[in-house]
């Protein structure tokens, strides 16, 4: 699977420079904003 995605992502930043910080970045808000609700709902159902 990370094999796959790397290749994936080496080829979208070759055709597109820009793309690898965008697509990062979102996916560092995605994974942080699930982690967040994860929690909360955690902690709220308690």
């Amino acid at each position: 699977m990370k094999a796959f995605l790397s290749c994936t992502f080496g080829r979208v930043c070759s055709d597109i420079p820009g793309a690898c910080i965008v697509l990062q970045g979102i996916l560092v808000v995605v994974l942080s904003s699930a982690l967040g609700y994860l929690f909360v709902t955690q902690e709220l159902l308690r």
